[in-house]
């Protein structure tokens, strides 16, 4: 009898063990690309943390990030599951200094293509990211629309 308890619990813990994996560990990673050293431009650090959110390359986007920025990665199911959607930018272009000389921080605009963005719709829209300096060299604050 005991030993039918011990593998009951056993796979109920496994069960719970996997369900929790399922639903709160987020999609493989894409791709890694090499960094912009820490002397780089505002701009030369916008686009690599834009193209490493094309390529979904969380641990970039995290490295380029203050405080670490990683919406662009693969979203979990759970996510998913609860319609916060799985935002995916597969592209981007022009990116515009929009940043006033005065200002402490570099701000950028871009076109990008992306889906599954709560909120917006499929296709090309304008988006927005700043950027400050820190000891590790620029690196971004903030992104959106507006």
């Amino acid at each position: 009898m005991r030993r039918i308890t011990v593998i009951g619990l056993g796979s109920v813990l496994a069960v719970l063990v996997a369900a929790v994996v399922v639903v709160a560990v987020p999609g493989p990673s894409g791709p890694t690309a090499p960094l912009p050293p820490a002397e780089a431009s505002a701009s030369t650090v916008g686009r690599a943390f834009l193209d490493a959110a094309v390529r979904r390359d969380c641990s970039g986007m995290r490295a380029l990030s203050i405080p670490d920025d990683t919406n662009w990665c693969p979203a979990s199911l759970w996510d998913r599951w609860t319609g916060e959607g799985d935002p995916t930018m597969s592209s981007w272009a022009g990116l515009r200094d929009v940043s006033a000389p005065t200002d402490t921080e570099q701000c950028f605009e871009v076109t990008l293509r992306q889906s599954g963005l709560t909120g917006m719709a499929d296709g090309e829209d304008t988006w927005g990211f700043c950027e400050r300096h820190s000891r590790h060299g620029w690196r971004i604050v903030s992104e959106g629309v507006g």
